[in-house]
């Protein structure tokens, strides 16, 4: 069965996006080039983690075609968020924006992506730095203390309330507040721990991480911590944004 080719337009540029395994991979040598980089496989190589070469067999049965004899680089979504953060060019935001607001939903809602859509480039967005310090947080050898500290903050494209605010420019209450008012997130009756709202959950933004602690007595408990998404992040830097502008804008009036 071949694997399905998804083609979308960026400033009159056209990028084919393979469907892997139910993951979105982009042709390295092109995004790297939209993205303003002189060399495009030096910053692959210098920014890029999962980078991967096929050979134009392996090509043709994803429905791509192989530029060259070598064969074709691809990246997948997390190495696209490595080289807009790393990117000079001004429209690197623009093209953030339309691959996470608009190119990745489509194709996972409707599994296509239109190559007339014109997306709407006038909002930006910045979350490059979560795919970044997601994977930094490796621990070899911890405390039983410790181990329940990782479970919680040393996750792979997951992140605690407190990390969150800080991916988006807020203190830790500020954030919290700022959730609660958009209902991202709630106050728990029975615990009075923080809960993620069910819709947010079901959307892909925050999801629920279990652990166990021991209590005063010794005894093991089951406790849930709501976490945020890489693209949790990127919709609340989208949201967070748009408020203060909000607010700037009423403050200015």
């Amino acid at each position: 069965m071949n694997t399905p080719v998804f083609p979308f337009v960026f400033h009159d540029q056209e990028i084919r996006v393979v469907s892997r395994d139910g993951e979105a991979w982009f042709p390295g040598t092109d995004t790297a080039r939209i993205l303003g980089y002189a060399d495009p496989d030096k910053a692959i190589r210098s920014h890029c983690k999962a980078a991967e070469i096929l050979k134009p067999a392996e090509l043709a049965g994803l429905g791509l075609v192989a530029k060259s004899p070598r064969g074709l680089v691809l990246i997948p979504e997390r190495d696209v968020y490595r080289l807009v953060m790393k990117s000079k060019l001004p429209a690197a935001e623009a093209f953030e924006e339309m691959v996470v607001s608009k190119v990745l939903p489509t194709i996972r809602r409707t599994g296509s992506f239109g190559v007339g859509e014109r997306p709407d480039l006038s909002r930006v967005i910045a979350m490059a730095e979560a795919a970044i310090l997601a994977s930094q947080n490796a621990v070899k050898v911890l405390t039983p203390k410790a181990q329940a500290y990782h479970s919680l903050t040393c996750m792979d494209g997951l992140h605690t309330l407190t990390d969150a605010a800080k991916l988006c420019g807020q203190t830790r209450n500020q954030f919290l507040s700022k959730l609660e008012a958009i209902c991202w997130i709630y106050r728990s009756g029975g615990t009075g721990r923080w809960q993620g709202k069910a819709d947010k959950i079901k959307a892909g933004f925050l999801m629920h991480k279990y652990h166990e602690t021991r209590d005063v007595d010794g005894h093991l408990k089951e406790r849930s911590q709501v976490v945020v998404t890489d693209q949790g992040v990127a919709k609340l830097r989208l949201i967070l944004s748009r408020l203060e502008t909000i607010m700037l804008e009423g403050d200015a009036a």
